[in-house]
Protein backbone atom coordinates (compact mmCIF):
# COMPACT_ATOMS: atom_id res chain seq x y z
CA UNK A 1 0.00 0.00 0.00
CA UNK A 2 1.49 3.36 -1.23
CA UNK A 3 2.11 5.26 2.01
CA UNK A 4 1.47 9.58 2.30
CA UNK A 5 4.66 11.19 2.83
CA UNK A 6 3.09 14.02 5.31
CA UNK A 7 1.47 11.42 7.43
CA UNK A 8 4.53 9.33 6.99
CA UNK A 9 7.10 12.04 8.54
CA UNK A 10 4.12 13.04 11.31
CA UNK A 11 3.78 9.25 12.34
CA UNK A 12 7.53 8.90 13.18
CA UNK A 13 7.95 12.28 14.93
CA UNK A 14 5.03 11.33 17.09
CA UNK A 15 6.92 7.81 17.24
CA UNK A 16 9.57 8.54 18.69
CA UNK A 17 8.37 11.29 20.37
CA UNK A 18 10.35 14.48 18.64
CA UNK A 19 9.21 17.55 20.11
CA UNK A 20 12.67 19.57 19.09
CA UNK A 21 12.85 19.06 15.78
CA UNK A 22 15.90 21.26 14.58
CA UNK A 23 18.35 19.46 17.05
CA UNK A 24 17.34 15.86 15.99
CA UNK A 25 20.61 14.24 14.09
CA UNK A 26 19.04 13.15 10.55
CA UNK A 27 21.70 10.31 10.54
CA UNK A 28 20.40 8.65 13.87
CA UNK A 29 17.10 8.35 12.28
CA UNK A 30 18.45 6.67 9.41
CA UNK A 31 20.45 4.43 11.58
CA UNK A 32 16.82 3.48 13.27
CA UNK A 33 15.85 2.27 10.29
CA UNK A 34 18.52 0.33 8.97
CA UNK A 35 20.68 2.58 7.02
CA UNK A 36 24.15 3.74 7.30
CA UNK A 37 25.67 7.34 6.58
CA UNK A 38 28.49 7.98 4.76
CA UNK A 39 30.17 11.12 3.60
CA UNK A 40 32.31 11.12 0.28
CA UNK A 41 33.08 12.93 -2.62
CA UNK A 42 30.02 12.69 -5.08
CA UNK A 43 30.15 13.87 -8.56
CA UNK A 44 27.11 16.27 -9.86
CA UNK A 45 24.88 14.98 -6.87
CA UNK A 46 24.52 15.65 -3.68
CA UNK A 47 23.30 12.53 -2.07
CA UNK A 48 22.89 8.53 -3.39
CA UNK A 49 20.85 5.86 -1.54
CA UNK A 50 21.19 2.29 -2.06
CA UNK A 51 18.40 -0.14 -0.67
CA UNK A 52 18.59 -3.76 -0.53
CA UNK A 53 16.65 -6.49 1.28
CA UNK A 54 15.76 -4.14 3.90
CA UNK A 55 19.01 -1.78 4.09
CA UNK A 56 20.29 1.47 3.25
CA UNK A 57 23.87 2.90 2.57
CA UNK A 58 23.51 6.92 2.26
CA UNK A 59 26.48 8.74 1.14
CA UNK A 60 26.44 12.58 1.04
CA UNK A 61 28.51 14.87 -1.14
CA UNK A 62 31.19 15.93 1.36
CA UNK A 63 31.46 19.09 -1.04
CA UNK A 64 28.09 20.86 0.39
CA UNK A 65 29.26 23.68 2.07
CA UNK A 66 26.25 24.25 4.45
CA UNK A 67 24.94 21.69 7.28
CA UNK A 68 21.34 22.69 6.54
CA UNK A 69 21.97 21.87 2.78
CA UNK A 70 23.31 18.40 4.11
CA UNK A 71 20.58 17.77 6.71
CA UNK A 72 17.89 18.20 4.39
CA UNK A 73 19.56 16.00 1.84
CA UNK A 74 19.47 13.51 4.55
CA UNK A 75 16.25 13.58 5.39
CA UNK A 76 15.05 13.59 1.66
CA UNK A 77 16.88 9.92 1.75
CA UNK A 78 15.33 9.24 4.35
CA UNK A 79 12.03 9.92 2.88
CA UNK A 80 12.93 6.93 0.40
CA UNK A 81 14.00 4.97 2.59
CA UNK A 82 10.51 4.50 4.52
CA UNK A 83 8.37 5.37 1.44
CA UNK A 84 9.87 2.73 -1.08
CA UNK A 85 11.30 0.14 1.49
CA UNK A 86 9.58 -2.36 -0.86
CA UNK A 87 11.85 -1.69 -3.54
CA UNK A 88 15.51 -2.87 -3.96
CA UNK A 89 16.74 0.79 -5.62
CA UNK A 90 19.29 2.98 -6.32
CA UNK A 91 18.71 7.06 -5.72
CA UNK A 92 21.07 9.56 -7.17
CA UNK A 93 19.71 13.08 -6.09
CA UNK A 94 21.19 16.77 -7.24
CA UNK A 95 19.47 19.73 -7.69
CA UNK A 96 17.12 18.17 -10.43
CA UNK A 97 15.47 15.94 -7.65
CA UNK A 98 16.00 18.10 -5.17
CA UNK A 99 14.45 21.28 -5.99
CA UNK A 100 11.49 19.35 -6.98
CA UNK A 101 11.72 20.10 -10.99
CA UNK A 102 12.09 16.79 -11.77
CA UNK A 103 8.72 15.16 -11.35
CA UNK A 104 9.12 11.60 -10.80
CA UNK A 105 6.62 10.88 -8.20
CA UNK A 106 9.37 9.18 -6.03
CA UNK A 107 10.88 12.04 -5.67
CA UNK A 108 8.34 14.32 -5.17
CA UNK A 109 7.14 12.00 -2.00
CA UNK A 110 10.81 12.12 -0.54
CA UNK A 111 10.79 15.92 -0.65
CA UNK A 112 6.98 15.79 0.74
CA UNK A 113 8.23 13.59 3.65
CA UNK A 114 11.38 15.67 4.13
CA UNK A 115 9.49 18.84 4.06
CA UNK A 116 6.92 17.77 6.73
CA UNK A 117 9.65 15.96 8.23
CA UNK A 118 12.15 19.41 9.04
CA UNK A 119 9.19 22.16 8.70
CA UNK A 120 5.68 20.30 9.96
CA UNK A 121 2.62 22.26 9.17
CA UNK A 122 1.48 23.77 11.85
CA UNK A 123 5.37 24.71 13.54
CA UNK A 124 5.98 26.70 9.84
CA UNK A 125 2.43 28.09 10.11
CA UNK A 126 2.80 29.19 13.60
CA UNK A 127 6.42 30.61 12.89
CA UNK A 128 5.34 32.36 10.03
CA UNK A 129 2.14 34.16 11.89
CA UNK A 130 1.60 37.85 11.96
CA UNK A 131 5.59 38.42 10.11
CA UNK A 132 6.03 40.51 7.11
CA UNK A 133 7.61 38.79 4.05
CA UNK A 134 11.26 39.69 3.53
CA UNK A 135 14.23 37.90 2.25
CA UNK A 136 16.04 37.95 5.97
CA UNK A 137 12.49 36.12 7.27
CA UNK A 138 13.40 33.01 4.91
CA UNK A 139 17.11 33.27 6.84
CA UNK A 140 15.60 33.32 9.88
CA UNK A 141 13.16 30.39 8.92
CA UNK A 142 15.83 28.10 7.76
CA UNK A 143 17.56 29.01 11.23
CA UNK A 144 14.86 28.22 12.70
CA UNK A 145 13.84 24.72 11.25
CA UNK A 146 17.98 24.13 10.85
CA UNK A 147 17.23 23.29 6.97
CA UNK A 148 18.51 24.70 3.91
CA UNK A 149 17.06 28.17 2.40
CA UNK A 150 15.88 26.64 -0.57
CA UNK A 151 13.70 24.37 0.99
CA UNK A 152 12.33 26.92 3.34
CA UNK A 153 11.46 28.73 0.30
CA UNK A 154 9.03 25.68 -1.39
CA UNK A 155 7.76 25.32 1.80
CA UNK A 156 7.13 28.68 2.34
CA UNK A 157 5.11 28.98 -0.95
CA UNK A 158 2.95 25.93 -0.09
CA UNK A 159 2.27 27.78 3.42
CA UNK A 160 3.47 31.11 4.60
CA UNK A 161 0.96 33.82 4.85
CA UNK A 162 2.32 35.95 1.92
CA UNK A 163 2.27 35.00 -2.16
CA UNK A 164 5.58 34.42 -4.12
CA UNK A 165 6.51 32.88 -7.29
CA UNK A 166 9.59 31.42 -7.72
CA UNK A 167 12.08 30.86 -11.02
CA UNK A 168 14.42 28.09 -10.82
CA UNK A 169 17.10 28.43 -13.81
CA UNK A 170 20.50 26.59 -14.01
CA UNK A 171 22.96 27.51 -16.48
CA UNK A 172 21.09 30.64 -18.03
CA UNK A 173 17.98 28.41 -18.94
CA UNK A 174 14.80 28.74 -17.26
CA UNK A 175 13.87 24.81 -15.74
CA UNK A 176 11.36 25.07 -13.48
CA UNK A 177 8.62 27.64 -11.77
CA UNK A 178 6.15 27.34 -8.70
CA UNK A 179 3.88 30.23 -7.34
CA UNK A 180 1.71 30.52 -3.88
CA UNK A 181 -1.83 29.89 -4.95
CA UNK A 182 -2.71 33.13 -4.25
CA UNK A 183 -0.59 34.97 -6.76
CA UNK A 184 -2.86 34.89 -9.96
CA UNK A 185 -0.42 36.85 -12.28
CA UNK A 186 -0.07 34.64 -15.86
CA UNK A 187 3.61 33.10 -16.08
CA UNK A 188 4.85 32.75 -19.90
CA UNK A 189 5.54 29.50 -21.06
CA UNK A 190 9.51 30.08 -20.10
CA UNK A 191 10.62 26.75 -19.42
CA UNK A 192 14.17 25.57 -21.08
CA UNK A 193 14.26 29.45 -22.21
CA UNK A 194 16.84 32.34 -21.84
CA UNK A 195 16.09 33.74 -18.09
CA UNK A 196 14.14 37.00 -19.16
CA UNK A 197 16.03 40.51 -19.92
CA UNK A 198 16.46 43.26 -17.12
CA UNK A 199 15.58 40.23 -14.59
CA UNK A 200 18.25 39.71 -11.64
CA UNK A 201 19.00 36.24 -12.75
CA UNK A 202 19.93 37.76 -16.27
CA UNK A 203 22.69 39.99 -14.33
CA UNK A 204 24.08 37.21 -12.47
CA UNK A 205 24.48 35.07 -15.67
CA UNK A 206 25.72 37.85 -17.93
CA UNK A 207 28.50 39.17 -15.43
CA UNK A 208 28.63 37.13 -12.91
CA UNK A 209 27.80 39.67 -10.50
CA UNK A 210 24.79 40.35 -8.91
CA UNK A 211 23.04 42.84 -6.58
CA UNK A 212 25.07 46.22 -7.27
CA UNK A 213 23.21 47.96 -5.08
CA UNK A 214 21.54 45.90 -2.12
CA UNK A 215 19.87 42.47 -1.90
CA UNK A 216 16.55 42.92 -3.12
CA UNK A 217 16.43 44.65 -6.54
CA UNK A 218 13.16 45.82 -7.93
CA UNK A 219 12.02 45.23 -11.39
CA UNK A 220 8.56 44.98 -13.42
CA UNK A 221 5.58 42.69 -13.39
CA UNK A 222 6.77 42.17 -16.95
CA UNK A 223 10.04 41.02 -16.13
CA UNK A 224 8.70 37.17 -15.22
CA UNK A 225 4.60 38.02 -16.29
CA UNK A 226 2.18 38.11 -18.91
CA UNK A 227 0.28 41.54 -18.75
CA UNK A 228 -3.43 41.43 -19.05
CA UNK A 229 -5.01 43.87 -21.58
CA UNK A 230 -5.93 46.52 -18.68
CA UNK A 231 -3.16 45.24 -16.39
CA UNK A 232 -0.38 48.06 -14.90
CA UNK A 233 3.15 47.09 -15.51
CA UNK A 234 4.20 47.65 -11.56
CA UNK A 235 6.53 47.08 -9.74
CA UNK A 236 8.19 44.12 -8.11
CA UNK A 237 10.93 42.71 -6.64
CA UNK A 238 13.46 39.99 -7.05
CA UNK A 239 15.77 38.26 -4.87
CA UNK A 240 18.06 35.55 -5.85
CA UNK A 241 19.69 32.45 -4.21
CA UNK A 242 23.04 31.41 -6.04
CA UNK A 243 24.17 28.02 -5.94
CA UNK A 244 27.60 28.18 -8.38
CA UNK A 245 28.03 24.51 -8.14
CA UNK A 246 25.42 23.97 -10.44
CA UNK A 247 25.18 27.49 -11.87
CA UNK A 248 21.71 27.99 -10.86
CA UNK A 249 19.73 30.43 -9.49
CA UNK A 250 16.68 30.29 -7.76
CA UNK A 251 14.30 33.62 -8.45
CA UNK A 252 12.18 34.61 -5.79
CA UNK A 253 9.19 37.53 -7.09
CA UNK A 254 7.01 39.12 -5.11
CA UNK A 255 5.10 42.19 -4.59
CA UNK A 256 4.05 44.65 -1.55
Amino acid sequence: MKKNPAFTAKSILEELGIEDIPSVDIVDLIVYYNGIVQERSLKNSDGRLVMKNGKSIVTIDSKIEFPQRKRYVLAHELGHMVLHADHTASFMDDDTTLEGYKRGPQEKEANDFAAELLMPTYKFQKACEGKKFTPQLLSDLASHFNTSITSIVYRYIDLGNHPLAVFYSKQGKVQYWKKSKFMYYRIPDINKLDVPRNSVAEEYYRFNTIYKNNDIQEIEKSTWFELGRYESNTEMYEYCIITPRYNSVLSIIWED
